[in-house]
């Protein structure tokens, strides 16, 4: 439980460098937890929490942050709501335990795994030091390491316990991260359609044998306090923060069973049912299309830092690495090639041309992740679920203050109450999740609270991004007995005899064949007749203007030449490919009102020219993480679509973190919560996100309209609880079917999906 929901802490005294703050609710909790948490606050040299007083002194670097931040971040410390024994259960690695074949297989978090790219080699080496341990890979992408292992010769919980005490330690509201694979939104969802399956089977039976089953007094009433309970944020956070989610969940959904069963509401048993089976086929796919995604990275190569892999040509490599064997380009940052052979290094996120490879992954950079800096603008669910539990407590106080009936009072909780919106858009939350599965996207979701929601600004991490190869874009003769297509032809022959170095971005030619092809890192040389040919890239820009004008627009000049003659043949100028998804996404965010914003990387003039083609803002610098904060700032909802691993900073602090990759050439070793294969799957999340943003705005308006109704009846009849859960249940059949409206089909078309 957060202190926004006891108290807030206060600034009692600051200075540059010092700031004194007043922590509430601090109680029990012991001193070194929050000592420890603060240090891990960017910029904080130390805490001296004091007990008695229940004020933290905190000496920090005004250069790096301040009292503000600080502040900020304070809110995010846990309180003394958990006994120790509770907070030594909390502090301990979760896992998810499975069976294959014979063996034990467990897939145990590690918190600081996507922050600290060292700490994934340390775990897997001391993990597979144990006797017992047959196999361990640590994945950055889910925060989990998975152990395969013996169960005669060691235990889960030693395995849990070696993993504790070498996870870093936790940050400011740090929470452990969820799986796509975890079986507890699988066995809550189908015991709901079950339960609430049976209750309409048994409320049906009665019916038809017109066997006339008294009523157990109270269930009604049972059933009307689970719907004000439930419509109360602040309740359902609270007891989710002292149980558990799914341990509250089940508890509420279990009892509101029962007592719909008794009551014999069939109403309210279609809607439970309904809602149930909604959620169920959304964790039946999301589970589907992670265990996919692992079966095509089963056979790729390891993410693993330290570890010597081999690439064939077209895959990319997963880390930054440093080329062992093989030569051929790989696509840079900015798009353009970039040549490559033993002893060059390679960026994390490119494709390669030409090889085979040989690659030996290095370390990449740790980070600490910061706080947000202004919370998300409230959106009209937040302003309608906070206005309307005040008015319904507001409208409640007057019925029992003019009626003096506390059961009218009961009743008028029930009539005017959020609960409709709250399940309005609990589905749209599920099928916009089930709509981007249906286009292909995969939902890895390990952070906590982050759903497919419209974002503000969609930023794109680096121009390659936006790219897809090479392709040429002129030719340019230099000698007057010279032609554009024969050069290009020649051009192409080399390229082709030469394994390809620069991919598919010269046409196939039969025109003429090449043989005794040979790329070196630079050059690419062939015969072709009894003449030799070579291509490369340009060493003298001064005595070839004409080339240095083609790279001053941002495109890359291969000259090609004739073995003899002094002066070259002609300039092929290659450019980034746009992928084939760029216009769909464009077009996509333009509609639906989403800023696109260019992160620059490599060479600013190819950036810019990539900008211009694609009619894209370009941000002023390289900051992907300055960029989101500052968007922040203003209260917006920030994405960010990245291939690389490099952006697993920027990907902590925005706030829909969207990875390409579609799994086939290499893993994605960075904490995404989304996985794309291109930018047209992006831009099908764009669209289900704004149909997601249609339906819980249309929830809502039903929720708005129910509760006029429903305070309008309250005043002039005498509605029953009964009769009061069932205009809560009508307005919410009324939700799910406008959530299944909206967030009906796949993709960017129309059309539906079994």
């Amino acid at each position: 439980m957060s202190l926004a929901a006891t108290r807030e802490p206060k600034i009692v005294h600051a200075i540059p460098g010092r700031v004194r703050v007043h922590l509430p609710g601090w109680g029990g909790r012991e001193p070194h937890d929050i000592e420890t948490q603060l240090r891990c606050v960017k910029g904080v040299i130390s805490a001296r929490p004091n007990p008695l007083t229940g004020n933290v002194l905190i000496h920090f670097d005004p250069a790096e942050t301040d009292g503000g931040t600080i502040l900020r971040a304070m809110r995010a410390l846990g309180t003394d709501t958990l006994s120790a024994q509770e907070r030594e259960e909390k502090s301990l690695p979760s896992a998810i335990r499975e069976r294959r074949g014979g063996r034990g297989r467990a897939r145990i978090t590690v918190r600081g795994l996507d922050r600290d790219p060292q700490l994934g080699p340390r775990v897997v080496d001391r993990l597979q030091s144990l006797t017992g341990v047959q196999q361990v890979s640590a994945n950055a992408l889910t925060g989990r390491v998975l152990v395969e292992f013996d169960e005669h010769r060691i235990d889960l919980e030693e395995l849990i316990s070696e993993v504790g005490g070498m996870e870093l330690p936790p940050l400011l509201g740090e929470d452990r991260p969820a799986h796509p694979l975890d079986p507890k939104p699988l066995i809550d969802s189908a015991l709901r359609l079950v339960g609430a399956s049976l209750g309409l089977g048994l409320v049906a039976a009665q019916r038809l044998a017109r066997v006339q089953t008294p009523t157990l007094g109270g269930a009604a009433e049972a059933v009307g306090v689970i719907n004000i309970l439930e419509g109360m944020p602040a309740t359902r956070n609270g007891l989710r923060t002292f149980l558990g989610r799914y341990t509250t969940d089940i508890l509420f959904t279990g009892t509101e069973l029962l007592a719909l069963t008794l009551s014999s509401s069939p109403l309210g048993l279609a809607l439970t049912a309904a809602g149930a089976l909604r959620l169920l086929t959304e964790v039946r796919a999301r589970r589907a299309a992670f265990q996919r995604y692992e079966e095509r990275i089963s056979g790729v190569a390891s993410a693993q830092p330290g570890a010597v892999i081999r690439l064939e040509s077209g895959h990319r490599t997963p880390l930054a690495a440093e080329v062992v064997e093989g030569a051929g380009t790989a696509a840079g940052e900015d798009g353009l090639p970039v040549p490559i052979c033993p002893g060059r290094a390679v960026g994390a996120g490119a494709r390669l041309h030409g090889g085979p490879f040989v690659l030996e992954l290095k370390v990449g950079r740790s980070f600490t992740p910061g706080v947000r800096p202004a919370p998300v603008t409230k959106s009209l669910y937040e302003s309608y679920m906070q206005t309307v539990g005040r008015l319904s407590l507001g409208y409640a106080a007057l019925t029992a203050l003019f009626t003096g009936s506390l059961s009218r009072s009961f009743t008028a909780l029930l009539l005017v109450s959020p609960r409709t919106a709250l399940i309005g858009r609990q589905a749209a939350d599920a099928s916009a999740s089930a709509r981007v599965l249906r286009s292909g996207v995969t939902i890895v979701g390990t952070r906590p609270n982050q759903v497919v929601r419209l974002p503000s600004t969609l930023l794109l991490y680096s121009p390659r991004v936006l790219t897809d190869g090479f392709e040429v874009s002129s030719i340019m003769p230099l000698g007057e007995d010279q032609n554009a297509s024969e050069i290009l032809d020649w051009a192409a022959a080399v390229a082709a005899a030469s394994g390809s170095p620069w991919g598919n971005a010269f046409p196939s030619t039969d025109g003429k064949g090449a043989t005794e092809g040979n790329f070196d890192g630079e050059a690419a040389t062939a015969d072709i007749g009894d003449t030799r040919y070579s291509l490369h890239p340009v060493e003298d820009w001064e005595s070839l203007p004409a080339a240095r004008r083609i790279r001053n627009q941002g495109e890359y000049p291969l000259l090609l030449s004739r073995e003899g003659e002094r002066r070259p043949l002609g300039i092929c100028a290659l450019r980034p490919r746009l992928a084939s998804g760029v216009a769909d996404m464009l077009q996509v965010c333009r509609r639906r009102g989403v800023e696109v914003d260019l992160i620059p990387a490599g060479d600013p003039i190819v950036a810019q020219a990539i900008a211009q083609r694609t009619e894209i803002g370009l941000l002023p610098d390289e900051d992907a993480v300055g960029a989101v904060r500052a968007r922040q700032e203003r209260g917006e909802v920030v994405a960010l679509v990245s291939d690389s691993a490099r952006a697993a900073e920027a990907f902590e602090a925005c706030d829909m973190a969207i990875g390409l990759s579609s799994g086939h050439s290499s893993r994605f070793p960075a904490r995404a919560d989304l996985l794309a294969s291109d930018l047209a799957t992006v831009a099908a999340i764009v669209e289900t996100s704004a149909r997601w943003g249609a339906a819980v705005r249309d929830s809502v308006a039903v929720s708005a309209g129910s509760n006029v109704f429903g305070a309008a009846w309250g005043l002039r009849g005498e509605p029953n609880v009964e009769q009061a859960s069932y205009a809560i249940y009508v307005a919410a059949l009324s939700t799910l079917a406008i959530g299944w409206v909206w967030l009906r089909g796949r993709g960017l078309d129309g059309s539906t999906h079994a």
